[in-house]
């Protein structure tokens, strides 16, 4: 990208990455790096007409759902607190299709029924 010099890097971090959720001591740490990297590396590299961002979502409908405690899930389901994941793919193409001068730095998207 830097030979070029033009690309992007879009990564999803979660909204755990700003908001603390208590039943995931690992993940939450870990969310707050890759936010942390995202910015890092964003301003080393739009010298070179790289924009780098990030997606802070919300709860997701994936794999790692599976992991949640019982009793979280049946309240999540209850409350419409779920996205699918062409929500977010949306919100790519949005950071994508900006003009090259442009750059979405963070951009959170949340269920309407999240209250964060």
């Amino acid at each position: 990208m830097v030979e070029r010099p033009t690309g992007d890097i879009i990564l999803t971090i979660s909204i755990a990455g700003i908001v603390p959720v208590v039943w995931e001591p690992i993940h939450i740490p870990s969310k707050h790096a890759i936010q942390a990297f995202v910015h890092t590396v964003r301003r080393r590299v739009s010298k070179h007409g790289i924009r780098v961002g990030a997606i802070a979502q919300g709860l997701v409908v994936t794999a790692l759902l599976a992991d949640w405690p019982k009793a979280k899930m049946e309240e999540v389901f209850a409350n419409g607190s779920l996205m699918e994941p062409k929500e977010v793919a949306d919100c790519v193409l949005f950071m994508l299709t900006r003009p090259r001068n442009v750059v979405i730095r963070d951009l959170v998207i949340l269920p309407l029924s999240v209250d964060l």
